[in-house]
């Protein structure tokens, strides 16, 4: 039945978009997002529903649409000096099967990101497209918001955004800062959208959305949520008359709310002042120390995946009261691990030295 509602809902917008070309960039937009053939059981996981979106988005775009407007801007040249730097790298990558299999995305991405302006060219279109995306991401905040309420905090990994995927904007780091970066847009919108009426139903909903945003960070119980979070604060001092009584009021909200998060959001965020005990940050410091090192020898990369020739060590300290009353604390464990393309000699647990680079693969451990 939900494969039928997510069809029929598809079906609905390419037909629109048929009359309207510029709504057919908003469904690719949806399905960028949402990623709807992974939510179905059957039916949209066996067509290529992105490649339909993107076909018809250009097509109707180059047939249709008014290009009175239109113009190249330097960004988007930037954007085709990537693409072409990108695919210079992946035809001399360190790895060229791994590289290949990753550039098969990221050239698409980069191609619609040079190509998305050129539709731009009204304020409602800006506008919309904004609409979209936001609407689009609350799907699953909104989802998420709910599970933490009702399970009073899903934990590192733990929280299911309506799919077991961890991957785009399913994974909870990515979902963490996005949910908390969209927050500027939805207060503008609440102010200056034009597409909607700006009553209390507007504001309402984007008010009960803004607060899903930030439960976000706390049901993936996510550093990076708490980091954004800080960010978001700290940058929007520069929009307040009263930063004196902004500040004031920014930290009783945050002792406050201290009692009311869970112990596993508490737990995750007392790992940043222990750092060097976290398994996660500390693979994150040796690999970044590894590239540091390895740009410093191929100042123009080694094409996609090239952390797969890394070779890390990293010791974790353990805290002194881990140990049991009048026994010795136990000896910090020193760890080491690789990523090259041997034999695997061991499954690794968590795979946050290869996400440091990639977010897509896990390595090998040897002890």
């Amino acid at each position: 039945m939900r494969d039928l509602a997510f069809i029929a809902f598809l079906l609905a917008f390419f037909g629109m978009g048929f009359k309207r070309p510029f709504l057919l960039v908003l469904v690719y937009v949806y399905i960028d997002i949402v990623s709807p053939q992974r939510l179905t059981y059957l039916l949209l996981n066996t067509v290529p529903i992105s490649l339909i979106a993107v076909a018809l988005a250009v097509g109707g775009w180059i047939l249709a649409d008014d290009k009175r407007d239109t113009r190249v801007g330097g960004r988007q040249v930037l954007i085709v000096l990537l693409l072409l730097y990108c695919w210079g790298t992946t035809l001399a990558a360190d790895f060229p099967a791994e590289a290949k299999e990753k550039w098969d995305w990221v050239w698409k991405a980069l191609a619609f990101a040079a190509f998305l302006p050129l539709t731009l060219r009204t304020r409602l279109r800006i506008e919309a497209l904004l609409a979209f995306m936001i609407l689009a991401a609350s799907s699953i905040i909104v989802v998420g918001g709910i599970k933490t309420i009702a399970s009073g905090g899903g934990g590192y990994g733990q929280l299911n955004l309506m799919v077991d995927n961890n991957s785009g904007l399913y994974e909870g780091s990515t979902i963490s800062a996005v949910a908390i970066a969209i927050i500027p847009i939805i207060i503008w919108f609440m102010s200056h959208g034009t597409i909607f009426k700006r009553d209390w139903r507007l504001k309402g909903y984007c008010l009960a959305l803004v607060f899903a945003c930030l439960l976000i960070p706390v049901g993936t119980s996510t550093r990076t949520g708490l980091l954004c979070i800080g960010l978001l604060a700290l940058l929007s001092i520069r929009n307040v008359k009263r930063k004196v009584a902004y500040l004031a009021m920014l930290g009783v909200l945050g002792v406050a709310a201290i009692p009311f998060l869970p112990s596993t959001f508490t737990n995750r965020m007392n790992t940043i002042k222990t750092y060097d005990a976290d398994e996660s940050a500390s693979t994150r410091l040796a690999v970044w120390k590894w590239t540091i090192e390895y740009a410093k020898t191929h100042p123009f990369g080694g094409g996609f995946n090239a952390y797969l020739g890394n070779h890390i060590r990293y010791d974790l300290k353990t805290s002194p009261d881990a140990g049991s009353a009048g026994a010795p604390p136990p000896r910090p464990p020193s760890r080491s691990r690789s990523t090259r393309r041997a034999p695997i000699t061991a499954p690794i647990s968590r795979c946050s030295a290869n996400r440091a680079i990639s977010g897509s693969r896990c390595g090998s451990r040897s002890t």
